[in-house]
């Protein structure tokens, strides 16, 4: 009896030793909890066979650089070539899903937005989206579009520079990654491409900032001041903690592909160099990964379709 007494006391003890630990499936099930919810507005704005298929769905954002450098008609030469080769690997890449998977879109931005409402109705007409229900007669729409309508958009930013040669109001890249790449460029259930065709230079009046040696602006009179004339210019450039002011963070989800860089500092072998680290540097900053991000520099169409269509479909 008193054996039987012993037996039931230690199980009572066991009992409540055991009870009072935390249980790991129970600690499991929390962690799952907190993960649930992270994702939730993901989840909740996105369709499972959306989300599941979520990097063959291109979400492809171009933004133009419509400041002076467009005085150059190699320049809108070349930019209509590139948005060509875009519609193209675009269109390539929609022929290629099942009609029931299609959720794919391209877009073009400015910033400053044009006053002229001409340009405006041009960049609406080049906004394009695929879904099972959009007619197959659009996939050559859609390259036609992108052929003809950028000619007439870049005429007509010529003549929206208030009538005036070289009055051109700049393109504010910088405030457009601030105040706008995550609400235009960047969804969910998209793998999210970002297309900037630039010579790389960013100057906007209104956006003239300054911290320490960041900037918001590089310029070819800014880019001279700066004396990296060396070969040992990078290591320079680190010591003094030159480069762009980041405009944003948490751009994880984003790829960017830089492309029309172009030097106008003829006195500095290193510009191009110069300019490329810069950018590097800045898309790191901002949280886009290294390895979904490329800089380019103007090169003929030819060879720049190869390189678009190589980023795209990699």
């Amino acid at each position: 009896m008193l054996k039987t007494i012993k037996f039931f006391i230690l199980l009572l003890i066991s009992i409540s030793f055991y009870s009072c630990k935390d249980d790991p499936k129970e600690e499991g099930i929390v962690d799952s909890s907190i993960s649930a919810n992270k994702n939730s507005s993901i989840a909740a704005s996105c369709p499972a066979h959306l989300l599941k298929a979520k990097e063959n769905n291109l979400n492809i954002s171009i933004l133009l650089d419509l400041s002076d450098r467009i005085e150059e008609p190699k320049a809108i030469e070349k930019d209509i070539a590139y948005l060509s080769s875009l519609s193209k690997v675009f269109t390539d890449h929609v022929k290629t899903k099942k009609l029931i998977m299609l959720e794919d879109r391209m877009q073009l931005f400015f910033n400053p937005e044009p006053t002229s409402n001409e340009i405006n109705e041009i960049a609406e007409n080049l906004k394009i989206k695929f879904t099972k229900d959009t007619p197959q007669a659009r996939l050559q729409e859609t390259e036609e579009l992108y052929a003809s309508e950028p000619a007439k958009l870049y005429a007509l930013a010529q003549e929206d520079a208030s009538g005036i040669k070289k009055n051109y109001p700049g393109s504010d890249i910088w405030r457009f990654f601030k105040d706008n790449v995550k609400d235009y460029s960047m969804d969910n259930c998209h793998r999210n491409i970002l297309v900037i065709l630039t010579d790389g230079y960013m100057y906007y009046e209104k956006t003239q900032m300054v911290e320490g040696n960041r900037t918001s602006y590089l310029t070819p009179k800014s880019l001279a001041q700066l004396k990296l004339i060396k070969s040992s210019w990078k290591e320079e450039m680190d010591q003094k903690d030159l480069g762009f002011i980041p405009a944003t963070t948490d751009l994880d989800n984003l790829e960017v592909l830089v492309i029309g860089i172009n030097s106008l500092n003829d006195d500095n072998p290193y510009a191009q160099d110069i300019i490329e680290a810069y950018w590097s540097k800045w898309l790191l900053e901002m949280g886009v990964v290294e390895e979904n991000f490329k800089i380019k520099n103007a090169v003929i169409a030819s060879n720049m379709e190869k390189v678009i269509n190589d980023f795209i479909n990699r």
